[in-house]
């Protein structure tokens, strides 16, 4: 390497070092004063406005409705609807509108009770637990006396 690239080089790093440099000094300055730290009246201050605060989110969510506990729904397994002489034909499987899987043959559902919606059996479970309404019709979901036997594509 011949001294006039090695100089070029040298200088050039140089320069790029100093720039960076100067920079951090011009940033250091334009960030503002430092704040001072804080005395221990202020923390105490601080903290109990956060516990109020906190005791305050609590309270709203101890005042917030729970839905109510719900009664195991009554479930049965499922079967396609057959038509003309007892022989199932072929229709568009019938969808579960909280998973929206399919609802197979002789797979465990449950119906709400006031819309006779059917679902299946764990996803309308889990959805009453959290709603206490129909997903579909958001009528009102109260375990029924009647008792169902097989689901007939009521959905």
């Amino acid at each position: 390497m011949d001294p006039t690239t090695f100089t070029l080089i040298f200088v050039s790093v140089a320069a790029v070092f100093f720039i960076c440099f100067c920079l951090c000094i011009w940033c250091d300055e334009t960030d503002g004063p430092e704040q001072p730290a804080e005395t221990p009246e202020q923390r105490v201050a601080r903290t109990l406005a956060e516990w109020e605060a906190l005791a305050a989110l609590a309270a709203e969510a101890a005042a917030a409705p729970v839905p109510p506990v719900l009664m195991p729904l009554p479930y049965f397994p499922y079967a396609a609807a057959a038509q003309g002489g007892g022989v199932a034909t072929e229709t568009p499987p019938v969808e579960c509108s909280i998973c929206l899987e399919p609802l197979r043959q002789w797979q465990l559902c449950s119906e709400v009770p006031a819309c006779r919606h059917v679902f299946h059996r764990e996803c309308l479970g889990a959805w009453a637990r959290n709603s206490g309404s129909c997903p579909l019709c958001r009528a009102k979901i109260v375990p029924g006396s009647d008792e169902v036997k097989v689901a007939d594509d009521m959905v």
